[in-house]
């Protein structure tokens, strides 16, 4: 599953976003900023000989979820945010959510082999 850069689709607004009524937004991180910070799926390839696969995904989700988090903390404190930020938010949260399912299928398909290991008669 190629994974989405929000980031392309924030950095593209060029005015500062305003908090509410107008005023200046509370002191913090950007939502752009979030965003541009390193994503689910990019960086150095794994070594074929270290690879722990389940491992990086549960990271992966985990740095999802984080970067999740602080954007609701943004938001919390009074943040508004553009449509395209908006529609990056949303990419990422169907991206970890469809993540979040393909695990939980194959979860239940090894429970399932090792009950039907466990269920033959020797």
């Amino acid at each position: 599953m190629a994974a989405i850069n929000p980031a392309s689709l924030a950095a593209t607004s060029a005015a500062s976003p305003v908090g509410k009524a107008g005023q200046p937004r509370p002191r913090g991180e950007r939502f752009s900023e979030v965003l541009s910070k390193p994503t689910i799926g990019h960086g150095p390839a794994p070594s074929p000989l270290n690879a722990n696969p389940a491992g990086e995904l549960l990271t992966r989700l985990q740095d999802g979820g984080r970067r999740l988090d602080r954007i609701i903390a943004e938001a919390r404190k009074g943040a508004t945010f553009r449509p395209r930020e908006l529609l990056a938010m949303q990419a990422e949260v169907y991206r970890l959510s469809e993540e979040i399912s393909l695990i939980n299928k194959v979860v239940e398909e090894g429970v399932s082999s090792v009950r039907r290991v466990w269920s033959l008669q020797v």
